[in-house]
């Protein structure tokens, strides 16, 4: 801890009395003679603590437990502010100047570090807080409260500085330090920032829904396969156990025959008449809203919400099994037209398309 005090004017005689026993001159041990001049001092480590002015007037203060550095992060208790000295001035005359200061308690969390202009400070005095969070951390608040509570403003002056002005008290100044949020490597060249598909691209990335088509690239403007619609599907379920597929042209260990499998055992998909499912076909948009509805049916998440697909011209193009669940899909916000009046049932789905479609309908399930 360091303590500081100033005098104006005045020598300070520093006295180390022994806690037991007794030492020569009665008990007390003349160490030397500390003048400031009017300027600031730090007594940097003490114990029982006792002051003498010129008058050989007395000021006792508490046992002070010293650190490498009162500054330096950890904690460290608010003591008393420092009483007034009185003395005369320089021309003889009675100069009696109240230079009460208040002590500046850091504490920190682990993950960095925070330094002060001061240990301690007179009210008025601008405190300047030097902010280093350590590598991997960042700081997650900062606040400078007086004993009272009350919580002090402080100035972001960047590059982690920061600056308040000292109350008539002791302050503690409180740290938080968090490790720092770093985003997953986001592989695909061919996915820009600002498009309009970038987050719904990432999101899917991320929560593991589509991945790349080869070394990196996502190709979002390849149309979107039945398999690859099933396996998104089988991957946000969770990849439950699947038995083999029974339409005819899904080979046991494709890479899309257990989504396929697992689709086709819960209802998602029921394929063609002829027995076959298709999976490398491009998915029609009111294919995707058939297979989106089933599969939140089966989660228990389909809700009453229904849109009016009157408005559009080409209503009447959508297939019998299709009409309920594109409905529901343009409720839901995963479908709108392509034009203000054109919904495009049997139009093909990019996989820019399906990465936000797909985006918003996990959303959507929570």
């Amino acid at each position: 801890m360091y303590t500081t005090y100033k005098q104006h004017g005045q020598n300070v005689t520093i006295y180390v009395t022994a806690k037991t026993g007794t030492l020569p001159d009665e008990g007390s041990l003349t160490l030397g003679v500390l003048s400031s001049d009017g300027a600031r001092f730090t007594v940097e480590q003490a114990s029982d603590l006792k002051v003498l002015n010129d008058s050989s007037a007395e000021t006792v203060y508490p046992a002070v437990d010293v650190e490498d550095s009162g500054n330096s992060g950890g904690t460290q208790e608010p003591d008393e502010p420092t009483p007034p000295t009185e003395g005369e001035d320089g021309d003889g005359s009675d100069g009696t100047e109240d230079q009460t200061t208040y002590a500046i308690t850091i504490r920190t969390s682990t993950g960095g570090k925070v330094t002060a202009s001061a240990a301690r400070a007179e009210q008025g005095e601008v405190i300047t807080l030097n902010v280093a969070p350590n590598a991997g951390f960042e700081l997650s608040s900062l606040t400078v409260t007086t004993s009272a509570g009350k919580k002090l403003s402080l100035a972001d002056k960047g590059n982690g500085k920061y600056t308040f002005t000292m109350p008539a008290a002791a302050v503690a100044v409180t740290a938080l330090f968090a490790p720092q949020e770093t985003e997953p490597d986001f592989p695909f060249d061919d996915v820009a920032q600002g498009t309009w598909y970038y987050e719904g691209v990432r999101y899917a990335y991320e929560h593991g829904l589509m991945s790349g088509t080869g070394e990196g690239t996502f190709s979002p403007d390849l149309p979107t396969s039945r398999g690859m619609l099933v396996t998104i599907l089988y991957r946000l379920a969770g990849s439950p156990a699947a038995g083999s597929a029974s339409f005819t042209d899904v080979a046991p260990g494709q890479w899309y025959a257990d989504g396929v499998a697992w689709a086709s055992a819960n209802g998602v998909v029921s394929g063609y008449t002829d027995g076959s499912f298709r999976p490398n076909d491009t998915i029609t948009r009111e294919q995707m809203a058939a297979i989106l509805y089933q599969y939140a049916r089966l989660q228990g998440k389909l809700d009453s919400g229904r849109a009016d697909l009157s408005i559009f011209a080409d209503v009447d193009d959508l297939s019998a099994y299709a009409k309920e669940p594109m409905s529901w899909a343009v409720a839901q916000g995963l479908f709108s037209g392509v034009s203000a009046d054109m919904l495009a049932p049997g139009g093909s789905t990019t996989r820019a398309q399906a990465a936000v479609i797909l985006t918003a309908f996990s959303k959507a399930l929570g």
